[in-house]
């Protein structure tokens, strides 16, 4: 069971990898509301079906209120705000570089949780925290010089792409925490179901709003096409697999596991994007996600 867990836990750090890619494909000169709203269509069919197959909607009338409030919240900072500004992110910083920048989530779960939850220090957390933040601001130190396949880091996207990456982690971290509190009572599956159904409510209106506003160019088929299978990847494959290995192993373990994403990231963005670093740019993601596995381990040893 355990083997089946760790091969759980790297598909969906390996899913998620995959999916930034085709999200950076799909998006391009799409508006990331626009991007975020389209790659939830398909998935969020996909686990309507699954739903209903297991029939577990008449386990919605059961939720408590707080339950509501908490798969609201966990939706609106993981899939309206978070995902929103993980789309600016990689639009404009690329895979590479931004998804280990988004993938520093966990110090500020850890944040929320020493401050609001009294969780134990551990002296572990605290090279652990300066590791990830030297990490993020080296590879932002790097963005100045580097370069992109054809395109160029001007100072403009540079600080839209930090921004929007730390704004993501800040968005995914409170998501976690509710998401972690809810996940006690009710099942994964249906979970999954509300928080799209509940994303789609907010972000349809908003795109809607911004057509009306500023007309975008037309969706291709091919930009629909990358956006569905971004999200069939992340919400369905990456999502589930994580769900499983949570239930074969221990929290801690798979979290070490998931922390791979930016590492997968980095190969994808090199060979499939073209993707430019150098060392010292590597150095700085390595150091990133060094950060996130200490911090990990120092969660699960206090």
């Amino acid at each position: 069971m355990i083997v089946i867990g760790v091969i759980a836990a790297l598909i969906a750090a390996f899913s998620w990898a995959v999916s930034a890619a085709f999200y950076k494909t799909g998006a391009k000169d799409v508006s990331p509301l626009t991007a975020n709203l389209v790659r939830i269509l398909l998935p969020l069919l996909i686990l309507i079906i699954m739903v209903a197959a297991l029939n577990l909607f008449p386990q919605i009338f059961l939720m408590t209120p707080l339950e509501w409030f908490l798969i609201f919240g966990s939706s609106l900072f993981a899939f309206v705000i978070g995902d929103a500004l993980y789309f600016v992110t990689i639009q404009n910083i690329g895979v590479s570089r931004g998804v280990p920048i988004t993938a520093t989530y966990p110090l500020f779960v850890l944040l929320w949780q020493i401050l609001f939850l009294a969780q134990p220090i551990h002296l572990l957390m605290i090279p652990a925290a300066l590791i990830t933040v030297g990490g993020v601001a080296l590879l932002s130190r790097q963005l100045n010089i580097s370069t992109q396949s054809n395109e160029i880091f001007t100072r403009r996207r540079i600080w839209i792409g930090m921004c929007a990456a730390l704004g993501t982690a800040f968005s995914w971290s409170i998501s976690i925490l509710l998401l972690s509190t809810v996940l006690q009572t009710t099942n994964l599956v249906l979970i999954a179901v509300i928080r799209l159904i509940i994303a789609l409510a907010i972000l349809s209106p908003l795109v809607v709003g911004e057509q009306l506003t500023k007309p975008e160019t037309t969706l291709s088929r091919r930009k629909l096409l990358f956006l569905s299978v971004g999200g069939l990847f992340a919400l369905i494959l990456g999502y589930l697999t994580f769900a499983l290995a949570l239930q074969l192993m221990d929290t801690t373990s798979v979290a070490l596991l998931s922390s791979l994403t930016p590492l997968f990231a980095v190969f994808i963005g090199w060979r499939s994007l073209q993707e430019r670093f150098d060392l010292k740019t590597l150095i700085a993601i390595i150091a990133c996600v060094i950060g996130i596995i200490l911090i990990t381990i120092a969660v699960g040893i206090v």
